[in-house]
């Protein structure tokens, strides 16, 4: 593409970003398999063995041993995820299955990002080909209830990701808000930005529903350039906020909150985004998902900070205190 198409593209790129006309907020129709792109998610209702039996099979270099591993994690008994393994083994035809396999693997079985309540559930993570331009990675989620183990739910991404709980809560009781599992995956396109898409669930009812999602980063450095104060970034957030109905009613309510800005030429220094726009979200209890909504917020990013009072004038009579 020539400089000025290219820098045109961005511009209106840039302009379109904060529309977020990729934001979803409808729910797949069966939450037994769901695909986002190059993400799979599958529902497990199994019983199964105590997730520390398979450890070991976490750290050898035995390729049976990671087999079963896959297994564990749903690979045979779902096409879906048997169709996402092979395609990764098409990314790699200079090894075959069990070299790959056989091969360093990163991994780990730790307690799970995913928090239900009365249960203890694991994440069983294991990864692929880290370091190449096609890793594969893996999330299986087992469950403690009442001394029985379930598998529950397995993620499988031809590509890297990044899990997490939103909003982070320390201790107990400390926030109203549901805790939502978050799914974070990067990509470049062919001009060479960069893109990452969040994914948000819940669990609901033995599965994990799809609430929304949408971009929550894009940046574009111009041609020939690396990330500096040439580049452009935007960063989308889903925040509570207050939306107005009327001159004076208002409600509890969602923003997808778009902040703009440029790094700077410091490499220790704050990347500091500003410029915010929203686009209004409701909770839909009867969709179980974030709803697009007319309304306004009542304002855009952080609530405005209320004028300090000024100090009380004391009046002095003369007469001793």
């Amino acid at each position: 593409m020539k400089t000025a198409a290219r820098v045109a593209a961005c511009a209106v790129a840039l302009a379109a970003a904060p529309l977020f006309t990729s934001a979803q907020s409808t729910i797949p129709v069966s939450p037994e398999v769901q695909h986002f792109g190059p993400l799979v998610v599958v529902a497990f209702h199994q019983d199964w063995p105590d997730p520390e039996s398979y450890r070991s099979d976490l750290f050898t270099e035995n390729a049976e041993g990671r087999r079963r591993l896959l297994r564990a994690l749903g690979f045979e008994s779902s096409p879906d995820l048997k169709a996402l393994w092979l395609q990764f083994l098409k990314e790699h035809p200079e090894k075959d299955e069990e070299k790959i396999l056989a091969e360093f693997a990163s991994g780990g079985l730790l307690p799970s990002n995913l928090r239900l309540s009365k249960s203890e559930p694991l994440d069983l993570s294991l990864g692929f080909e880290g370091s190449s331009e096609h890793p594969f990675e893996i999330r299986g989620f087992y469950n403690l209830r009442e001394g029985h183990w379930r598998h529950i739910a397995t993620l499988a991404c031809d590509c890297t990701m990044s899990d997490q709980t939103e909003p982070f809560i320390l201790r107990p009781g400390q926030t109203t808000r549901p805790e939502e599992y978050v799914v974070s995956i990067p990509r470049k396109d062919d001009l060479g930005d960069y893109h990452r898409k969040e994914i948000r669930f819940r669990w609901k009812d033995g599965y994990l529903r799809h609430l929304i999602d949408f971009e929550s980063t894009w940046m574009n450095c111009p041609q020939g350039t690396s990330y500096g104060p040439a580049c452009t970034v935007v960063e989308t957030s889903l925040e509570p906020t207050r939306l107005r109905k009327g001159d004076s009613e208002s409600f509890s309510g969602f923003a997808l909150v778009s902040r703009s800005g440029h790094p700077t030429s410091c490499d220790k220094c704050v990347l500091m985004l500003r410029d915010p726009k929203c686009v209004s979200y409701v909770w839909d209890e009867s969709t179980f998902s974030y709803r697009p909504s007319d309304l306004n917020p009542a304002y855009c990013g952080a609530p405005p900070i209320p004028p300090r009072k000024p100090p009380a004038t004391l009046i002095h009579t003369g007469r001793p205190e």
